[in-house]
């Protein structure tokens, strides 16, 4: 199991498939299909996940195209799985050779290369029930600006993920701070980081992390342009978020070490209770029980800070499918309700893109613990999530972006010059 923040994936794929000529604009008539669904379905499809054929998982796959096929006898589904390095350059290549399966698990940014093929099906004409049956927010991380104008869902939300944020209520009491009672937002973040700074003379942190692209968009930012094809992020809400970061820097609110090499990361500091703050899956508790026993009991769990980040795994149909009604079919069987439900049981963490998953108090009513607390939260806070990271935007972007950041933490340069210059790199590398 994986989140979907492999952005370097994306650039390989976009790569790939610009350069296998299979991407012109006369290919979007095969997205355009309506498929014919009142007919009995029959014939056999490729069905192909990543990373999923092993010990843990085999057996529900089994049993599921069983089911399948028992309620439409004549029907076959041939089961592949991809291995997990090098995902995006298989997808290209099935691609470029015309040999994409039926049904494919394709995360938003690889479903988004292929889409701009017209290699896949738009599920929004074909699928009336798509905008009720399945979670917005993961419905739209599948919607894409730059294709058609944003009219078109590219995939079903499969499994999901969001991050809640935990407390070390020890900690926090000790510097004045109630855990009962924790930041809300980035702006209540940095007033508790220098009472803990303060309290503690400089020793503990609650900040423990420099800025990225999600905090650009939680200050109301678009990302990119309305026609989704450029970077714009350089505005002046983001300047301010930044000289924010960069005085909580400077007054000493975060270790001196998050902007270079030696940095853990927030979730280790916070392990080793250096820093007071992190953010995680609604399962993070359950797994510190295991992990670190002794902090476990002294974790409290909040929503994330803001607008929670949205990590998505969904299944996409094949537009050139020779078969597409048997391939729409079973991908809405293997995303319905009760099948996401039995998935996520093997997939602690993750939670169902199943609008009527909401009904199910395992997502909904907490048991009053911590960590039941904690999966209600991410349950609650992925309805309203969102996919910050943008299809076009690459890990070589990302590089860039986190040296102006430090650059102007360290006040090297300006936050408005770190913006800009970050913007109008990425967009010079859209050329490349």
């Amino acid at each position: 199991m994986r989140r979907t923040t492999a952005v370097s994936a994306i650039a390989v794929a976009a790569t790939l498939l610009a350069g296998c000529g299979v991407g012109s604009k006369s290919s979007s008539a095969d997205a355009n299909k309506t498929v014919a669904t009142t007919a009995a379905l029959s014939g056999s499809i490729t069905f192909q996940t990543w990373s999923l054929k092993n010990d843990k998982f085999t057996p529900f796959f089994t049993k599921l195209i069983a089911d399948f096929k028992a309620a439409h006898p004549g029907t076959d589904i041939n089961w592949i799985d991809q291995p997990g390095d090098g995902y995006p350059t298989k997808v290209a290549s099935q691609v470029s050779t015309g040999s994409l399966p039926d049904v494919i698990n394709l995360p938003p940014d690889i479903a988004h290369a292929v889409a701009k093929t017209g290699n896949l099906l738009d599920l929004k004409q074909n699928v009336p029930t798509l905008q009720t049956d399945w979670v917005k927010s993961g419905l739209n991380a599948y919607n894409y600006q730059d294709i058609s104008s944003g009219s078109q869902y590219f995939g079903f939300p499969w499994y999901l993920g969001t991050d809640v944020s935990y407390w070390n209520k020890t900690m926090m009491a000790k510097d004045g701070l109630d855990a009962t009672n924790p930041p809300k937002t980035f702006d209540d973040l940095v007033a508790q980081a220098k009472t803990m700074h303060d309290k503690s003379g400089g020793k503990d942190y609650l900040m423990s992390r420099a800025p990225g692209l999600s905090d650009i968009a939680n200050t109301g930012t678009k990302l990119l342009t309305a026609d989704g094809t450029k970077f714009a992020f350089n505005t002046a809400p983001a300047e301010a978020m930044l000289d924010k970061y960069t005085a909580a820097y400077k007054a000493g609110y975060l270790p001196s070490n998050v902007l270079d090499n030696s940095y853990e990361g927030n979730s280790t500091l916070f392990s080793k209770q250096q820093v007071a703050w992190t953010t995680g899956g609604g399962n993070l508790i359950t797994s510190l029980q295991q992990d670190n026993p002794t902090l476990a009991p002294n974790v409290l769990p909040s929503p994330a800070l803001d607008t929670a980040p949205l990590y998505v795994q969904g299944l996409s149909v094949a537009s050139k499918s020779k078969n597409l009604p048997l391939a729409l079919a079973f991908a809405e069987f293997v995303t319905d309700d009760a099948n996401q439900q039995a998935f996520i049981k093997l997939a602690p963490g993750f939670l169902p893109g199943s609008s009527a998953s909401a009904n199910n108090p395992q997502y909904s009513k907490s048991d009053g613990t911590p960590q039941g607390d904690a999966a209600v939260i991410a349950y609650k806070d992925m309805q309203t999530a969102v996919n910050f990271t943008p299809p076009i935007w690459t890990d070589a972007m990302n590089t860039i972006l986190n040296q102006e950041i430090a650059k102007a933490m360290t006040g090297k340069e300006s936050s408005k010059q770190a913006l800009d210059n970050t913007v109008n790199q990425a967009n010079a590398l859209l050329t490349q």
